[in-house]
């Protein structure tokens, strides 16, 4: 159990290769594409029935997508912790979720300062809660809020440079 280590959340975290990233790790890949928060929050049962020593979590993007308000996907989060102070041997790690990049991606729900608001929010209730949070948002952020488009295929999902970058911003924070 102390090695084991699962990635919940959308397409982003399905996309990554995280059992060769970490290899010294027995990882679980939860990220399933197109995943709302809600959507996430029914599989933690799935998720907690592996036991693992620790959680990294990414969501949210689907839901704003959605058009859905960053209060819920807070709430989502909120229920999230909830969840898991049954389980305080399970340490949770947040991500904050990753820009997207406009000129690539059109979408009239992806704003840039939509996910910015978001993860300022976010970054602040894992404060409160003292909850583990990662700021991934800066390493892939242009100054006008875009995700550099040496990180992604689409403006929204990552190629692999991208994935080197997610996983460089975990070893920095000596999370793995």
């Amino acid at each position: 159990m102390k090695n084991k280590i699962a990635f919940l959340g959308d397409s982003l975290t399905e996309g990554g290769t995280w059992e060769v990233y970490f290899p010294a790790y027995q990882i679980s890949n939860f990220g399933i594409s197109g995943e709302r928060s809600d959507e996430i929050l029914d599989r933690l049962d799935m998720v907690l029935f592996w036991e693992p020593a620790k959680i990294f979590v990414m969501m949210g993007v689907n839901d704003l997508g959605d058009g859905l308000s960053y209060q819920k996907v807070l709430e989502n989060y909120q229920k999230l912790f909830s969840l898991l102070k049954e389980h305080a041997h399970i340490e949770l790690i947040v991500q904050s979720l990753l820009p997207t990049n406009e000129t690539l991606f059109k979408s009239a729900n992806f704003d840039g300062m939509r996910i910015l608001e978001l993860n300022y929010h976010l970054r602040d209730l894992c404060e409160k809660e003292k909850i583990t949070y990662v700021d991934l948002y800066t390493a892939f952020s242009t100054y006008s809020y875009q995700m550099i488009k040496d990180y992604t295929i689409d403006g929204l999902h990552l190629n692999n440079a991208g994935y080197k970058m997610w996983e460089n911003c975990l070893r920095a924070e000596n999370l793995l």
